[in-house]
């Protein structure tokens, strides 16, 4: 997940996370050895929309700064704040079996108790039994400060205004993604949608490039680019996706904060990864 460190209650509960202020530190240094072309090996799900945004900043700013080719290649998850990421790449490779897409953004769930009378909470989660009994005493100042109040139904004009929220950061999506992929907009809108997708399926609506693994990717550079004398430099991190996620699976202070994560903030994610990532 794309998280900025900030967000400690949440990184702290997640095996390993995209921090941009780390990528900028990396970018800093390989700066230095001024490279022709920075593949990204990128497995991600998402994340929230000011982290995604700040390590789009940071990329956008090392290709301007560096005559540097951005390639991008996934080998399990490139959804949603992962994808927009990607849009910054030159190109955009997929092994096969990755899934690629979900060009769509999740704004927090307002969850509404008619009623409730008792909350408990356990390490299978909350359990709300509703029916007269609990009174509410909240001190606000100013309409609309209590926005996601659990005990009062949200009025049509907070849900328009929320709903505004999310569709500002939807259309710069697309735009992205138009422009990065030379595809319609009216097509990501209504075929692609937010719909996730196979490695073949990506490469046939034009998400990405080509769908090839990661050495036979540095084979085709290396052709490509006709480099005869050249150093490929490596920056490796050991765990990948699917490892993190199988933990995390058994680990209930993570998918806690995985829900906390979806609830609080206004984030890109795939629906299918709500409950944990």
């Amino acid at each position: 997940p794309i998280i900025k460190n900030t967000n400690l209650s949440i990184s702290n509960n997640i095996y390993q996370t995209i921090n941009p202020e780390d990528v900028k530190e990396s970018l800093n240094k390989l700066q230095k050895l001024n490279p022709d072309i920075l593949i990204i090996k990128l497995n991600s799900p998402g994340g929230t929309v000011t982290a995604t945004a700040s390590l789009e900043n940071v990329l956008n700013k090392f290709k301007k700064n560096n005559d540097t080719k951005i390639y991008f290649f996934t080998e399990d998850l490139l959804a949603s704040g992962g994808y927009w990421i990607a849009t910054v790449g030159d190109r955009i490779y997929a092994q096969y079996g990755s899934i690629i897409g979900s060009i769509g953004v999740t704004g927090p769930s307002w969850y509404y108790y008619n009623k409730p009378s008792s909350i408990s909470s356990g390490v299978f989660g909350k359990s709300i039994e509703t029916e007269n009994g609990i009174e509410i005493f909240s001190q606000n100042a100013g309409n609309y400060k209590d926005l996601y109040n659990p005990f009062r139904k949200p009025s049509k004009k907070e849900l328009d205004h929320l709903q505004s929220i999310v569709e500002d950061i939807y259309e710069d999506f697309i735009n992205k993604v138009s422009r990065s992929r030379k595809i319609e907009t009216d097509t990501i809108k209504n075929e692609i949608g937010g719909l996730i997708y196979s490695s073949k399926q990506a490469k046939n609506k034009f998400l990405i490039d080509d769908i090839i693994n990661f050495d036979e990717l540095i084979d085709r550079i290396v052709k490509e680019e006709e480099f005869v004398d050249y150093k490929i430099i490596k920056k490796q991190n050991k765990s990948n996706f699917f490892e993190t996620f199988i933990l995390n699976y058994f680990n209930f202070n993570t998918v806690l904060s995985c829900e906390k994560f979806n609830n609080n903030f206004v984030s890109l994610m795939p629906v299918f990864l709500k409950n944990c990532i």
